[in-house]
């Protein structure tokens, strides 16, 4: 039976392991980059070289079929539609330059046969045009083109255009394989981060909700003229800068009464916002479960505008805040936790 239950414990702790993995590669995604650079390995620099030509090639042949340009002059059309082969010729030479030691260094017609159907289908406008968009490529020269119909060169340009840019688009498989990893990564953080702050709000929205001095009545050792709120209230528009003043006195303080016996572990305090903070200090923080005997909890021994001070959990229905000394207590807010 032993052997049975560690059996099982271990079987428990082998599947929680594997959740946890499975969870972490959803958000790093280190697995699905590494079997991308597997299966789209990095060029080398002979490709890297003729990719570069491939694309430059391209960029002339746009550049000068800009529409300023006279788009039906022969000149300009065999130019670009020769530079258009050259970036195709190019593109091939860069998909095979791994496997080949003299791809590019000699104008090889073969290179055409790399062509795959489906891509030169996609180059052209009809399928009837797959078989002369082939001839093109081999026959091709800026001669050659300036020769055809006019109708014919235009064609030509075009698809030689479109085909150069699907080859060009496929030597940045890789880059963009990549890319769309990392972006992933960084969208799966980001949501990991949000979800993170929206748990730490949530928490901290929680926490506040449990405040337990938010509507609770308060009392003071003296009040000065009325100045303040009216207990319970902490906020008031006739007193903006405290919600309560007291005479000046020794050792002043404000109480606070909960209602019932609770867990306490927390205090923040803000103090007089207008002036005279130096007042405040020192504070004492003190918590009494039957009113009479007051077990000190926080002190602050140096001047302050905000004090949040934890401390271990300790059972209270009543929390005193005073000052020992001859002077004013007053203080803008006072907010206690669990």
């Amino acid at each position: 039976m032993t052997d049975g239950r560690s059996e099982i414990k271990q079987a428990e702790h082998v599947s929680q392991t594997q959740r946890g993995k499975r969870v972490c590669e959803w958000f790093w995604r280190g697995a699905a980059l590494a079997e991308t650079r597997r299966a789209l390995p990095e060029p080398s620099e002979r490709s890297v070289e003729l990719a570069r030509r491939a694309r430059h090639s391209a960029d002339i042949a746009r550049s000068i079929l800009l529409p300023a340009q006279p788009l039906d002059d022969a000149s300009i059309r065999a130019a670009a539609s020769e530079l258009y082969r050259e970036s195709a010729y190019w593109a091939l030479c860069s998909s095979s330059a791994d496997s080949s030691e003299i791809a590019g260094t000699v104008y090889d017609e073969s290179v055409w046969e790399g062509l795959d159907l489906p891509l030169l289908a996609r180059a052209v406008h009809a399928s009837e045009r797959i078989e002369p968009l082939r001839a093109l490529l081999r026959a091709g020269s800026f001669v050659y083109f300036a020769e055809l119909p006019r109708a014919e060169r235009v064609s030509a340009c075009l698809e030689l255009q479109e085909l150069a840019q699907l080859l060009c688009e496929r030597l940045d498989a890789r880059a963009h394989a990549l890319r769309a990893r990392y972006l992933e990564r960084s969208f799966r953080l980001g949501l990991l981060a949000l979800l993170v702050l929206a748990g730490v709000v949530g928490a901290l929205c929680l926490r506040d909700a449990h405040e337990l001095a938010a509507g609770k009545p308060w009392t003071v050792s003296s009040s000065l003229g009325g100045a303040g709120c009216v207990s319970p209230a902490q906020h008031c528009a006739q007193s903006p800068s405290f919600f309560f003043h007291t005479t000046e006195e020794a050792n002043p303080w404000v109480e606070f009464d909960l209602g019932a016996t609770k867990s306490i572990s927390r205090v923040r305090i803000e103090n007089r916002q207008d002036c005279c903070s130096d007042r405040a200090v020192p504070l004492t923080v003190e918590v009494s479960t039957d009113h009479k005997n007051w077990k000190t909890v926080a002190r602050q021994a140096e001047d302050f505008t905000s004090w949040s001070v934890s401390f271990g959990s300790v059972e209270g229905r009543w929390v005193r805040l005073s000052t020992h000394k001859h002077t004013f207590l007053h203080l803008a807010e006072v907010r206690i936790w669990p």
